[in-house]
């Protein structure tokens, strides 16, 4: 049986159990950039590696439970990771980002998709890909872009019906990006773009 992948409230207990050094959002973002510039990286490994404490900064340097990594998180994290992996690849783009639901407040939802973009960047430079000169011009505009909302913050309590709107294009504009990015890596390794019949928006030049 294939377990499903942790949903938004699941992962964020699960990582807060570990030392709470990243959200569950930031999370989704270092593994769908590592996913995208690791083509050989595992679940496995990834989820390994997470729990752990081998990527430098995660759990603050400490290792929760004397070392030990409990056999169902990290199966959990795999089971992301695989996720993660199956929706960057759909041909029907139906990649999602790992937010809050719509019932939580604005402020929760943009807070969480700022740190989406933090999460993916580092994944980006975890992977070795710390500036974008050899992409394309819409990937380093995007690039320079994520830096921005990833310091996004939201006035709590506004919850307008354009600051929904603002954040809907906000997002969107961040999941496509996301896939743009990835079909540019898969174009540099020479493998297939998955995204072929992506909008004109996101089709690499």
């Amino acid at each position: 049986m294939i377990m499903p992948a942790p949903a938004y409230d699941d992962l964020a207990s699960l990582l807060s159990s570990y030392g709470d050094a990243f959200g569950a959002s930031e999370c989704h973002g270092i593994v769908c950039a590592m996913a995208s510039c690791q083509l050989e990286l595992d679940g496995e490994t990834w989820a390994r590696r997470m729990l752990s404490g081998e990527m430098e900064v995660v759990l603050d340097g400490t290792d929760a439970g004397g070392g030990g990594v409990d056999a169902a998180d990290k199966e959990a994290l795999k089971a992301l990771f695989d996720d993660a992996v199956k929706q960057l690849a759909d041909p029907d783009l139906g990649f999602k980002l790992l937010l809050p639901d719509d019932e939580s407040s604005l402020d929760a939802r943009t807070e969480a998709l700022a740190g989406w973009c933090e999460g993916y960047l580092y994944g980006l430079a975890l992977g070795g890909i710390k500036e974008f000169t050899m992409f394309s011009e819409p990937v380093q505009e995007f690039a320079q872009d994520l830096t921005e909302i990833a310091q996004l913050s939201h006035e709590d309590g506004d919850d307008s019906e354009a600051g929904e709107s603002a954040f809907f294009d906000i997002s969107e504009y961040v999941r496509m990006g996301a896939l743009m990015i990835r079909d540019e890596l898969l174009h540099m390794d020479g493998r297939p773009n998955s995204t072929a019949g992506a909008p004109d928006d996101v089709v690499l030049h």
